[in-house]
């Protein structure tokens, strides 16, 4: 009986260490060179000369090309009648003039941090 509690006991303690030390296993990459080199952070400067130019993300005419170019492949590919595709229109268009607006709404955003970047 003392040996099944004092196996149990220890269980518990080993569950409980490696349960509270698994957090910091797997946010190894959460140290020094993560906090002061911020990977996912794109270069303002970089960024605020390819919005003036108006090209890489900024390129729109670009980027509009190659989704029609992906959404007309795609509706072949679902083998869409003329009255399917006339809705499928219609409903990328709507997504589209919605993507627009986040984008001009995020363009005044960065075009006002880009002023201020500057002076």
């Amino acid at each position: 009986m003392n040996k099944r509690k004092n196996s149990i006991i220890a269980a518990s303690i080993l569950a409980s260490a490696l349960v509270t030390a698994t957090p910091f296993a797997l946010a190894n990459h959460h140290g020094e060179e993560y906090r002061g080199n911020h990977h996912d952070r794109h270069d303002m400067e970089q960024m605020c000369e390819d919005f003036r130019e108006g090209k890489g993300r900024f390129d729109q005419e670009e980027r509009r090309a190659k989704m029609e170019a992906r959404r007309t492949e795609m509706a072949e590919r679902l083998k869409l009648n003329d009255e399917q595709r006339e809705i499928w229109n219609q409903i990328h268009e709507e997504r589209r003039e919605k993507y627009q607006n986040r984008m001009d709404e995020w363009k005044e955003k960065l075009k006002k941090r880009c002023e201020t970047l500057k002076q």
